[in-house]
């Protein structure tokens, strides 16, 4: 499991927009569930902030 920053999670509930603190809960929990996947599987060998901007990109255009 990956620790985000303070900037990485201001950045998620930038993201989410008019969640209620339940919804920016999952969306972080998705965001954190790709970004240890990508890591896993050999994608990225570390993560920076265009990593999670497009795995928050990715986890909210799964909702559409």
């Amino acid at each position: 499991m990956i620790e985000l920053s303070k900037s990485d999670r201001a950045m998620i509930r930038c993201a989410a927009g008019d969640l209620d603190t339940a919804g920016v809960q999952n969306l972080e929990a998705k965001v954190v569930a790709l970004l240890t996947k990508q890591i896993g599987n050999g994608t990225l060998s570390h993560i920076t902030r265009n990593n999670v901007r497009a795995a928050i990109a990715q986890v909210t255009d799964e909702g559409k």
